[in-house]
């Protein structure tokens, strides 16, 4: 088996790379003749994303005089991050195949120090989900096959950012009174930080059909997966601003938030020109639509946080190639389009700075043996230079430009 998603800018995953992703990708596409035999992948991943801001004209709430935030650009945002994969496909006989996988299908992390100009929208950001993956495939005929699988994922966020207690004190006290206590906007940050975790659970669906000897065409649906992660909400108050506690605002408390992780559909090929050539398609639409806002809900009282994230349905277009040097060695490369479901500046936050990303891939694979090889792959993912001009709960205002990539 060769492993060739990253290689290929993921072109072709829902047909199967006969590698043992299939379990993810399409589970129907598990019962191909590539993995006729017990098959095991393991994969690790780096992932270095960049994203450097630079302010254009951050300010306080307009209500309160609109002055410029303070703060500087900040230190780059993207976060190192290792992902590991595993799956292992085991024919049952010569209808059925199980299959296991391993992964990591959402995640991000950004981290800003507490002193840029854009503290009051977030200083670390960090979503991860641990998903385990039993499918199961059933060839209807030696060249048509069904699948189904079930998403199990754990599921576990940080959010942090810096909060103006100055302007929430001008606006809870008035301006005299709130001066006399040294609560003025940018005066008396203090800093929030809530950590929740649960499980999500889900499904997959998908259809395989082989032709022309090794060419092949897959079709897959993973469901949407509703997830109620709960946890705590912790505060660091200044001592200016203890009297907003009295009520039992911004105390340490139980918090939580309700988040639909978006249902897909893909459709990939792949299609042997000669023995040793192939081309290799997909199309993917995300059901992006789902996540409409972020709302975290605290046990002691206080308001909810709410960002309108208002995003759109995305889609993905990928092509790529396989070219077999010979018995041991094999090379590949791949394009992708991604469209970002951000819909436009004022939805784009420093959390996810996101715009459309092309991908450019490249990779080897060699085989040591019948039962043995190794690949390699490199991506880098251009992504569209973007502006914000996005307003925090307290009505500060970040405006400037992002410059962002992913290696």
């Amino acid at each position: 088996p060769i492993s060739e998603g990253l290689g290929t800018a993921f072109a072709g995953a829902t047909a199967g790379y006969g590698d043992g992703s299939e379990v993810f990708f399409n589970p129907a596409a598990m019962g191909s003749e590539e993995l006729s035999c017990t098959t095991v992948t393991a994969t690790g991943n780096l992932i270095s994303p960049q994203a450097k801001f630079t302010n254009q004209g951050s300010t306080i709430n307009p209500a309160l005089g609109g002055s410029p935030l303070a703060g500087d650009n900040g230190p780059d945002g993207g976060e190192k991050a290792f992902v590991p994969n595993l799956y292992i496909v085991q024919p049952l006989d010569d209808k059925f195949t199980a299959g296991f996988g391993v992964n990591a299908p959402w995640g991000l992390a950004t981290e800003y120090s507490r002193e840029w100009v854009g503290r009051y929208h977030a200083v670390r950001s960090e979503l991860m989900a641990l998903n385990l993956n039993p499918a199961l495939s059933y060839n209807v005929t030696p060249d048509f096959s069904i699948g189904a699988g079930m998403q199990v994922m754990y599921v576990d966020a940080e959010l942090s950012n810096m909060i103006d207690f100055g302007t929430i004190g001008v606006g809870a006290f008035g301006l005299p009174t709130a001066s006399r206590m040294g609560l003025l906007p940018q005066a008396a940050d203090g800093y929030g930080k809530v950590s929740v975790d649960d499980w999500a659970y889900g499904y997959s669906l998908g259809a395989s059909y082989r032709y022309d000897k090794k060419s092949r065409i897959g079709l897959a649906y993973r469901s949407q997966s509703d997830v109620k992660i709960s946890g705590d909400a912790e505060f660091e108050v200044p001592a200016a601003a203890l009297p907003l506690t009295a009520s039992g605002y911004f105390t340490d408390t139980n918090a939580g938030a309700d988040i639909t992780l978006p249902d897909t559909l893909s459709m990939g090929a792949v299609h042997w020109l000669t023995d040793d050539f192939a081309l290799l398609g997909e199309v993917q639409w995300m059901n992006w639509s789902t996540f409409d806002e972020l709302r975290i809900k605290y046990g002691s009282g206080q308001p909810d946080t709410v960002v309108d994230e208002s995003w759109n349905d995305a889609w993905r277009f990928s092509v790529g190639a396989i070219y077999r040097l010979s018995d041991s060695w094999s090379l590949k490369a791949g394009y992708t389009h991604d469209q970002t479901p951000v819909p436009g500046r004022e939805h784009r936050t420093p959390r996810i700075p996101d715009n459309d990303r092309d991908w450019m891939a490249l990779g080897t694979s060699y085989a040591f043996s019948d039962n043995w090889s190794l690949s390699a792959s490199y991506a880098h993912l251009f992504i569209k230079d973007s502006e914000t001009e996005f307003s925090s709960s307290t009505g500060d205002v970040l405006k400037g430009d992002w410059e962002t990539s992913v290696d």
